[in-house]
């Protein structure tokens, strides 16, 4: 993935929903759109960098490949932290889950080192296959790797390190954290899973 190329693909996107009135995209450009202004390009690539993690686009193009990779991951998958997918627990309030959330989101963007390492071992190791292997989810997978490897992994690492790697990948529940990947039960076997 060009991940500069997606981007500023993605503040293109944002900017034409914005000029379109889509509340959403709006709000994500706090601070970038005054009532009835047009901001140029460059104001939404600011914003779309700081909400990516980055101090700013300068600092986004200037990061590491590995450090994008994962930001752009973060950007296309909104709900994805450190603990997989969703807000999390119901037993909380809504603002304790979102701060938590928020939270999650940020210890998952600071992981770099650890996704990047999960995915040299996926290349490696895990045969993609096209379809959705749904004998197992990324809270499984996520523990056969770390038996391999003696290196602890979060759920929401592996998430972001299996999307980085180009496998397929579909939720497994509505409501669950955990994700369903395009990957071969063999090779899954033959890494040590009991599926």
């Amino acid at each position: 993935m060009d991940t500069v190329r997606f981007f500023k693909d993605h503040a293109k996107a944002e900017l034409k929903a914005a000029r379109a009135g889509d509340p959403r995209a709006v709000a994500r450009l706090t601070g970038t759109l005054d009532a009835g202004e047009t901001p140029p390009l460059q104001q939404v690539q600011h914003q779309v960098a700081v909400n990516a993690g980055f101090r700013s686009w300068q600092a986004l193009l200037q990061a590491t490949e590995p450090e994008r990779q994962l930001a752009a991951v973060m950007t296309r998958e909104p709900l994805l932290n450190n603990n997989g997918m969703g807000y999390g627990s119901f037993h909380r309030t809504r603002a304790e889950r979102l701060k938590a959330f928020e939270q999650s989101r940020t210890e998952l963007r600071a992981a770099t080192d650890i996704v990047e390492q999960t995915s040299a071992w996926l290349q490696a190791t895990i045969e993609p296959i096209r379809t959705i292997n749904r004998r197992t989810t990324s809270y499984g997978i996520k523990h056969t790797m770390e038996r391999a490897t003696g290196c602890y992994v979060t759920n929401g690492q592996f998430i972001a390190a299996a999307i980085i790697t180009g496998y397929p990948y579909a939720r497994e529940e509505r409501d669950s954290p955990n994700v369903c990947f395009g990957m071969s039960t063999r090779s899954l076997r033959a890494a040590g899973s009991g599926i």
